[in-house]
């Protein structure tokens, strides 16, 4: 595929995928992260969630199109592969495709995308979901036949990133099932210091830019 031209033609949601990458240093952690990230992306974007239909699957909301549109951006030679972690890459030349939409943007809407990257980037596997499932419509994991064993450790799993920082007094407690008494409570018992201070990724997800 010539390049050049295609980078002319990029769809909405390619530059969407273009700009998450570009927000993260080029780097995301593979396909089940950029899934997620487009996914509370398109909760405040309607140009997004217009373009793309995200349904139940295993890992919570999935969209077959997000994954036909990677795959057109990786057959132009804009995003590579990792053969070894499966992480997603900019080239060179996505590189430079993504710094030219990310500098034509509005400032509302690259800091969005810049928290949504940050906030998800800096989660594991088990985290990541247990995020996803305890803040995501029901339905969008009524296929998931590892829900069960993530919501069995999700009291744990909400302590040890409220330890580490990753997120807020209020979003261990939603995302642990409990109150904020309760996570609390929990916390003493095993010793966790709590710093209350991080902002919450849903106190910008889901509202429009300005």
């Amino acid at each position: 595929m010539e390049v050049e031209g295609y980078r002319e033609k990029l769809s909405v949601v390619e530059k969407y995928i273009l700009m998450l990458l570009y927000a993260a240093n080029g780097k995301i952690k593979g396909k089940l992260w950029l899934q997620k990230e487009i996914f509370e992306l398109s909760k405040s974007f309607t140009e997004l969630a217009e373009e793309l239909d995200f349904n139940a699957y295993n890992y919570g909301p999935f969209s077959e199109a997000l994954d036909e549109y990677l795959d057109m951006l990786i057959n132009s030679g804009l995003i590579e592969i990792d053969e070894k972690t499966k992480a997603l890459r900019l080239s060179d030349s996505g590189t430079e495709a993504a710094k030219r939409i990310w500098d034509k943007e509005e400032e509302d809407k690259k800091e969005m995308i810049k928290e949504v990257s940050a906030f998800l980037e800096n989660l594991e596997k088990d985290e990541l979901l247990l995020y996803v499932y305890a803040t995501s419509p029901p339905e969008m994991s009524e296929k998931s036949d590892v829900k069960e064993k993530i919501f069995r450790r999700r009291v744990d799993i909400a302590l040890k990133m409220l330890e580490k920082g990753k997120i807020s007094l209020s979003l261990a407690a939603k995302i642990a099932g409990l109150t904020v008494e309760e996570i609390i409570e929990e916390a003493i018992k095993r010793n966790i210091k709590i710093f209350d201070t991080k902002d919450d990724i849903g106190s910008l997800v889901g509202q429009q830019p300005q």
